[in-house]
């Protein structure tokens, strides 16, 4: 899966892998993933086509410094 043109691990928890994505910490992750309604627990490769677009659509509506 790809957001803000970076290749997020399939393989990895989602509250890590987001952290791969320039001014996403863990908290953010966490927060974001909250907000969503998806497991922290849930890997990149367990989600709907929904849930990706929303995750997407989500993470680069944050502001970035940089």
């Amino acid at each position: 899966m790809r957001i803000s043109g970076i290749t997020v691990a399939d393989n990895k928890r989602l509250e890590t892998a987001l952290t791969a994505v320039y001014g996403i910490g863990r908290k953010l992750s966490q927060k974001i993933l909250d907000e969503l309604s998806i497991l922290h627990g849930k890997k990149a490769s367990e989600l709907t086509p929904d849930q990706e677009n929303f995750l997407r659509k989500r993470v680069e509506s944050e502001k970035i410094e940089g």
